[in-house]
This record gives C-alpha cells, structure tokens and sequence, in this order.
C-alpha cells in the first residue's frame, strides 16, 4: 500500500500529539501522529512528510477502535485541509434485507441497517426496497466524500415518515407544497408520498417515483447533516443537499464521476423548453448572507428554484476546488466553533471577496453549459 510505504519509516515526535505506534490490519508496525479522523478515515502526520490518510478498515481492531474514541473529542478534527483522501469512483448502500413490520393504528414499519422508515400507505416491497437504499447510499456517498462530513459514533437509527395525504403530512411538520421536509425539531424526515409519485385509489397503489428520487436525496442528505453538523450556513446546508441530489445514482450506487454533466442536467431539470439553457441565479453576495428566515420568506416569493439552483451551483464551485479542501476546512471549522465569518474569509475566500465569486460562478456554468440570469 502507497501509503504504507510513506509513513514506515519512524521519525521525531511532533509537540502537538505524541508519536504512537500503530499496527496495520496484516500486522505491520508503523510510528506517526494521529492528526485527524472522521468515520472513516485516519490522517496521520510525520515531521517533513506529507500527512498520509488511510482508512480505518486497514489498522488493526484495536487501533482503529483508538481512532473512534479519539473521535469523540468533538475538538478534533476530522480532516487535513492540504492532505484530503482522493475521491473515490463510487459509494454503494450497504447490503442488508429490508425489515417489514405493521404497527397499530395502520402504521407500516420498514428498517434497514440505519434507517426506521414508517408509513400510513403500505408499500410495496420492491418500492420500499428502492427508497430504503437511497437513504442507504446518500449516507454511504456522505461518508466516503473526503470532506470530513461525518464523525461516526452513530447510536440509534434515522427516522423516517411518509404519509398518503398532505393534510397528516402538514399536522407532522410538513411544509404545504413540498414532497419531502426535514423537521429539525423531531429529527425526522417527513415524505409525502404523492408528491413522490406514490398513490393509492381504489386499493390500488400506483408507483410513479423514479424521477423524483431527487427529493429523497435532498433531503436525507439535511437529515445526515444536522445530525452530524450543527453549525452550516443556509446556502451551504442546502447546497450540499442539492450537490448530492444532482450526483449520478442509480440502484444504490452514487458516482462521483462525471458529475459536471449530471450537475448541468439537474440545474436545468425545470426548463421550460428543450433547447433552454439559461436558469436565474442568486449572487454569492446576497445568497451567502442568507439566514433561515430570510430563505423561507424568499421561497414564499416564488424564489425556490433560484435559490436552490443558486446554493448547488456554489457549493458545487467550492467543492471543484483542490479537491474541496477550502469547503471541508470552512465546514470542520464552523464545527468546531469558528466564527462563520472568519471561517469563511479564511477558507472559502482566501483573499477573494463574495462579489468576485459571481463572475467565477457564471464563468462555471458556462462551462457546464448553463447560462446564469438575474
């Protein structure tokens, strides 16, 4: 292994953390310091080298079992801004049956490895199945993003409810026109199946859901990362939901691979016309000072579509550079307390003002085939 090969050679302690010994899964020895971790992953740092990342699966169990209780300082960091993993080709949902089970009152139960999914609507099995593994695998791609988006320590499953109707959906925390919604305040993710393209009339339940497993995507995705993060900006927590709604899926398998067509074919999903490839574009300068309430009045507006092409495409910007190191460092600092505007004029900005990102942006999208309006 390459990065075997670059961390065998011991070396002086480092004053920040103490050199330790570590032994790999085959059983090979090696000395460095452990300078960062995730769920995933390890960074490990010795004097005058590059920081070398290897995964958890390669120590042995009781180092890595080491790395998850170092983990749990939420102080630690869990990447290496300059020394970020690769980005892998793929992430798959995990193996495993789906469990089914009814409850009282009508209630159907439905739980894969990391998800509780309940509904007022029984569903078919194999549509169960497809939902369950889009959960499944926008977690799995969160995870093996190298942007250190996931700490571990996970200790109970992700609630999930989806009701045949919008007026149960709108008394459980839904909002009135959207089909899916994650309700911060109950931790759960709420579905209106119709809206999915899931209904039921006359005993018959017709499934129509394969082009809106976006709205599945997006918003487990804010799920996993209120979950994990509890201090993202507005742009960035619906940016990221909607990079990962634009990432090329199909049968539990996410590719990170091609992902400026597929980010081009998403920003222009509700065009008009065939041929039209001009959207309406928030600038940088206003969509980033954006609180919660100031998105929900713009979306009241008539602004959603803006604002969320908007937050993809600059979060899609950001990730595009050096691999998104600026963004992983901008995000693990706000969780680890960093006040978001130096977090952001050191990260994000470096020297570069939010004004000056709006030609950059537009400059992306022509490149992507997008042209921006305002």
């Amino acid at each position: 292994m390459k990065w075997l090969a670059l961390i065998l050679a011991a070396s002086a302690a480092f004053a920040a953390e103490p050199l330790r010994k570590w032994t790999t899964r085959d059983g090979r020895a090696f000395e460095a310091t452990l300078a960062a971790a995730d769920g995933l992953r390890a960074t490990f740092e010795q004097p005058g080298k590059p920081p070398v990342v290897a995964s958890l699966a390669s120590l042995s169990a009781e180092d890595a079992a080491f790395v998850r209780e170092w983990r749990t300082n939420w102080r630690h960091p869990l990447i290496v801004p300059g020394s970020l993993a690769p980005w892998p080709a793929q992430a798959i949902a995990p193996a495993g049956d789906l469990k089914s089970t009814t409850e009282d009152g009508g209630v159907f139960a439905y739980e894969s490895a990391n998800f509780r999914i309940t509904s007022d609507l029984r569903i078919p099995d194999g549509a169960a199945t497809d939902i369950a593994r889009v959960f499944e695998a926008t977690r799995s791609a969160l995870i093996a993003m190298p942007l250190g988006l996931h700490a571990g320590g996970e200790t109970e499953r992700y609630r999930v409810s989806m009701f045949r109707e919008g007026t149960a959906y709108g008394a459980a925390g839904g909002i009135g026109g959207s089909g899916g919604y994650y309700d911060g305040r109950t931790r759960r993710m709420l579905v209106l199946l119709p809206n999915l393209g899931i209904t039921e009339a006359n005993g018959i339940v017709r499934l129509d859901y394969a082009k809106n497993i976006f709205i599945l995507k997006h918003e487990v995705t804010h799920q996993l990362i209120s979950r994990w993060h509890g201090r993202v900006p507005m742009w960035a927590y619906e940016g990221i939901a909607e990079f990962v709604a634009a990432l090329p899926y199909a049968q539990g398998t996410y590719s990170f691979q091609n992902t400026g067509p597929a980010m081009r074919d998403y920003l222009l999903k509700w065009r008009k016309t065939r041929d039209s490839r001009s959207i309406r574009f928030v600038p940088p300068a206003k969509l980033m000072a954006m609180t919660g309430a100031d998105w929900k009045d713009a979306v009241g507006r008539g602004e959603a579509y803006d604002l969320y092409n908007s937050s993809g495409l600059l979060t899609y910007y950001f990730i595009q550079q050096q691999g998104g190191a600026p963004f992983a460092a901008f995000i693990d600092a706000l969780r680890r307390g960093e006040d978001e505007a130096s977090a952001e004029k050191t990260h994000l900005l470096r020297g570069k003002s939010r004004e000056s990102l709006e030609a950059e942006l537009i400059a992306l999208a022509k490149k992507l085939g997008v042209e921006l309006t305002q």
